[in-house]
């Protein structure tokens, strides 16, 4: 008996300092076990760096590993965006933290002022009904005139989107058409790099077109009278280019291919002259009319001008445009209808 009960004494010290262990495990080995309307902090991913915001849960999902939380107000949000949040991403709100706002577990349908009744023709409905709803709050475009700062893209960006998900955003497409467009009117001041894309997808704001509309819209855009002369064509790229870095300075260098697929000029009285290889006799040149394209011609992504040619190679149309990719100043590139394709780079001769 006295050997049994040495055993069992072992066993129960056992459990007891297992028990104690798993309660000191950091984040615990058990769910949260968090609460609904309880005040919680979650991670805002949409921010950067991300930051810590105050919420509410509303319900638990997943059986504890996920939480419905309501997120803090918002511009297009008042009263807290619904996200679905892993746990690993709440937390309890910190002892002797400052309040800060909250958003209401279940906000409160805010009451109607009453109206006096009116006399409404049978036939027409109230005009209420016929208002139309109102349109979405614009934020203003950086002030100022000529190219756009790095800065000031990533911050045009954040401020439409306003605070909250941005990737849940109702008006996302709109939203990210709207920072399209104003770099291609504007133009902007730094070339396409990492540094722009990771802070514009860090905080939601980020697309391929406007990845293509930097790009394509680096430096003053062109006039008119940029496409005057005669440029020189090669078939298979702009030419080599090489980079270095000397602390914080980039130094681009840059070498023409082999002049090997012939001449375009443009003449300012609205004909173009284009000689298709390098040794074509002058009886085989293409000569024809120009005229600037129309914004629906090109690329969504792409400012102007640009020229349309008409008749060219194949008697099909082709489309020319003065490059603006970093390290090519004054390179342009031809190629058949909208498509471009195929796609001819040249330089001024």
């Amino acid at each position: 008996m006295s050997c049994l009960s040495a055993t069992q004494l072992s066993f129960g010290r056992f459990l007891l300092c297992l028990i104690v262990l798993v309660a000191m495990l950091p984040g615990r080995l058990v769910a949260q076990g968090f609460k609904p309307g309880e005040v919680i902090e979650y991670k805002d991913s949409s921010t950067y760096p991300e930051t810590w915001e105050r919420g509410v849960i509303i319900r638990e999902i997943e059986g504890g590993k996920q939480y419905l939380i309501r997120q803090k107000p918002s511009q297009f949000f008042p009263e807290g965006f619904e996200r679905a949040y892993s746990t690993a991403k709440l937390r309890p709100v910190k002892a002797g933290a400052a309040p800060t706002p909250t958003p209401p577990a279940n906000p409160p349908t805010p009451a109607k002022t009453p109206v006096p009744p009116t006399t409404t023709p049978a036939n027409n409905p109230p005009a209420a009904e016929n208002a139309p709803p109102p349109a979405p709050q614009e934020v203003p475009v950086p002030a100022g005139q000529g190219l756009l700062t790095k800065a000031q893209v990533i911050g045009f960006a954040k401020q439409i989107f306003g605070e909250g998900n941005a990737f849940a955003h109702p008006r996302r497409e709109a939203l990210l058409d709207q920072i399209r467009d104003l770099i291609k009117t504007r133009g902007v001041d730094f070339p396409l790099d990492s540094e722009f894309r990771n802070q514009m997808n860090a905080q939601g704001t980020y697309s391929v077109h406007i990845g293509s509309a930097v790009e394509t819209n680096y430096g003053p855009p062109p006039k008119l009278e940029d496409y005057y002369g005669t440029f020189h064509l090669r078939a298979a790229n702009r030419g080599s280019k090489s980079e270095k870095r000397e602390g914080s300075r980039v130094i681009v260098t840059t070498t023409d291919s082999q002049h090997e697929s012939g001449a375009l000029t443009i003449n300012p009285d609205g004909t173009y002259v284009w000689k298709p290889f390098r040794d074509e006799p002058p009886a085989k040149w293409l000569k024809g009319k120009w005229r600037v394209m129309k914004p629906e011609e090109m690329h969504k992504w792409e400012g102007g001008p640009a020229l349309w040619l008409e008749k060219a190679r194949q008697g099909e149309d082709y489309t020319m445009r003065m490059g603006r990719v970093a390290g090519w100043p004054g390179s342009i590139e031809v190629g058949m209808g909208i498509g471009r394709t195929p796609v001819e780079y040249g330089r001024r001769h």
